[in-house]
């Protein structure tokens, strides 16, 4: 397991295990999934993200293998170089 998305990150790291630390609360994220039919120009998550740039605003990135086999659409995420 190695997500590249901020977004898959967060959702990864809400799930419970069963080392987790029940007097804790599980990790969040915050904010709301934008409604279908309003769908912002750049990237849905880029409201919530913690590691957005201007770019993910304004339009939506381009897709990149971060690993063979593994594409996050996502600016922040290390591109393999081919």
């Amino acid at each position: 397991k190695s997500p590249a998305h901020p977004y898959t990150r967060g959702l990864l790291h809400a799930i419970p295990t069963l080392r987790t630390d029940r007097s804790r609360p599980l990790r969040t994220i915050e904010g709301a999934v934008p409604p279908l039919h309003a769908l912002p120009p750049g990237c849905p998550f880029e409201p919530r993200c913690e590691s957005r740039v201007v770019e993910c605003a304004a339009e939506l990135p381009p897709l990149l293998q971060v690993a063979p086999g593994h594409w996050a659409r996502c600016p922040v995420v290390n591109a393999v170089r081919t």
